[in-house]
């Protein structure tokens, strides 16, 4: 059983959290959170950031689009809400900070290559309090730059600030890192250009592309390779990913994928991953999903689906497969 098949016997927890406990094990090192305890409790029990049930409203009011009526295309990501006293000590902290009222969560962190992209913090915000753990009440989060991890905030230099901010860290031994955190909650996705182009700017500032397979990536194994992409190829896949649809693949009443049952779309291995490097010295995490799904990593159940000849064509040269016997 690996991490996430956890998460599907427990139920309720996004795999976005998982990932990020997968994350702080690659790296070997200590990571400046308060909440770090938490996170020993019970990894994968539940997020200590949930979405609200409907018809609740947020604890943290956010500064965000009206959920659109059912009708519309596209997808609606609540804002997140605390959990209840009850579940706090059975939950699992994601890096977060609150900056006028947005909650902002984990994207990407940069450790050794953390000197990389601090050219890129622009205007400082305020410091992060660092002070926010699975035992805080709804006080400790309405305090000026709330938080879990300690440091100085920022704007990121070619980001909107309603997106994406960033947290620099110096720990007691001079080492240096860098968390980019975005604001993925509380919005409205109707295309995949609303995320990669809007937020990403993706387009014309990918300098590499990796590919890591499924089997690799789950077990941390390494084997990163370079991606043998034609421009044409990269350029047609880039333009179906702006066009299509963001769906949201969390069904917890029903399985996924039929004859597997009580499965979710991460229950499959025939997945492949994805590293772009900009040319900010930036990187991007993709996952791709049999099936046209392509997902931003931060953004747990929530995928732009593809049709099959962009899709498939990426994904088979970037290692993905189509077992059928799982």
């Amino acid at each position: 059983m690996n991490a996430l098949d956890l998460l599907d016997a427990i139920g309720g927890a996004e795999d976005s959290d998982i990932l990020l406990a997968q994350k702080t094990q690659k790296k070997h090192r200590w990571i400046p959170w308060a909440a770090a305890a938490c996170l020993l409790l019970a990894v994968g029990a539940g997020a200590l950031l949930r979405r609200p049930e409907p018809g609740t409203e947020p604890i943290i009011e956010t500064h965000t689009l009206p959920a659109p009526v059912e009708s519309e295309p596209g997808v609606w990501i609540p804002p997140i809400e605390l959990p209840k006293p009850e579940e706090a000590a059975m939950a699992d902290m994601k890096a977060l900070v609150v900056v006028d009222g947005n909650l902002y969560t984990e994207g990407e962190t940069y450790y050794d290559e953390a000197a990389r992209v601090e050219p890129l913090l622009g205007e400082k915000l305020g410091d992060a309090t660092g002070t926010i753990d699975c035992f805080s009440d709804d006080s400790e989060y309405e305090k000026p730059f709330a938080s879990t991890l300690a440091g100085e905030v920022f704007t990121v230099q070619g980001y909107d600030p309603d997106f994406r901010v960033a947290v620099r860290n110096v720990d007691s031994e001079g080492r240096l890192s860098v968390w980019f955190l975005d604001h993925l909650n509380g919005i409205y996705l109707n295309t995949g250009a609303d995320l990669f182009e809007d937020r990403l700017h993706l387009r014309d500032r990918i300098t590499s592309v990796q590919w890591q397979a499924h089997d690799d990536w789950n077990w941390n194994r390494g084997g990163m390779q370079d991606a043998a992409l034609s421009p044409e190829t990269w350029s047609a896949f880039l333009d179906a990913v702006d066009a299509g649809l963001f769906v949201n693949t969390w069904q917890p009443e029903k399985s996924f994928y039929e004859g597997h049952p009580n499965s979710s779309i991460y229950d499959t291995p025939n997945q492949a991953h994805l590293f772009l490097t900009l040319t900010d010295g930036s990187r991007v995490e993709l996952r791709l999903i049999e099936g046209g799904y392509v997902g931003y990593a931060p953004l747990g159940w929530y995928f732009v689906q593809i049709p099959g000849e962009a899709f498939d064509t990426v994904y088979n040269a970037c290692g993905g497969t189509h077992l059928t016997d799982w």
